[in-house]
């Protein structure tokens, strides 16, 4: 396989965790916005009276100075995980950089791999709430399906690190919703058939 070093190496950002980002800005800006305006009404209270009211002011300004820490906090924190998850293939295994932790396994695991949409895999008439509002604008998109022998550790686990909508909701296996998905389902294709060509060779001996 004839690829540059930048190629074998693209980190393949996972668009779900930028959904969940914009999902949530909106609720994270409300509360800074919030924040800001019981901190603004507290000074404006010392400011106009203070002597009768420094003290009732005091709690006021508090909370908003908590809301605004935790808004702002909140809005970061998403930021963050939109811009440092990816799934990367490299020729030994495949690394999933959750928000929290690096997941990596190896080729052999490996059953097949399949494009989809998300739609199939979580059709809309199953989903509410909060997992309903996360995928309504992206049903429509392609992702990939890396089914699996067993996954490198406990599917509850697996969960808790990234979500439920990395993991196959059916069977075992990864879901992978990626800009460019052709590129990545190529690589794991071309990595895939080097392992077995390499255990192949092996095998012989």
């Amino acid at each position: 396989m004839n690829q540059s070093t930048s190629v074998k190496n693209k980190k393949f950002p996972l668009l779900i965790y930028s959904r969940y980002h914009r999902v949530h800005r909106g609720l994270s800006m409300a509360l800074f916005w919030l924040g800001v305006v019981l901190v603004a009404t507290a000074l404006l209270l010392r400011f106009l009276h203070p002597r009768s009211v420094t003290g009732d002011a005091r709690p006021l300004l508090m909370i908003g100075v908590v809301i605004v820490m935790f808004g702002l906090a909140r809005y970061l924190l998403t930021l963050v995980f939109s811009r440092i998850a990816y799934v990367q293939c490299t020729p030994r295994n495949i690394k999933i950089q959750t928000p929290f932790v690096p997941v990596v396994f190896s080729y052999k695991r490996i059953m097949d791999t399949r494009p989809t949409t998300l739609r199939e895999l979580f059709p809309p008439d199953k989903q509410k709430g909060m997992r309903r509002k996360m995928l309504e604008q992206l049903w429509g998109e392609t992702v990939i399906v890396v089914d699996l022998k067993g996954y490198p550790m406990s599917k509850s686990w697996l969960r808790t690190l990234m979500g439920p909508f990395l993991l196959t909701p059916k069977g075992t296996g990864f879901v992978f919703l990626v800009k460019d998905w052709m590129g990545l389902n190529r690589q794991i294709a071309d990595y895939l058939e080097q392992w077995r060509a390499r255990t192949s060779r092996v095998r012989t001996f």
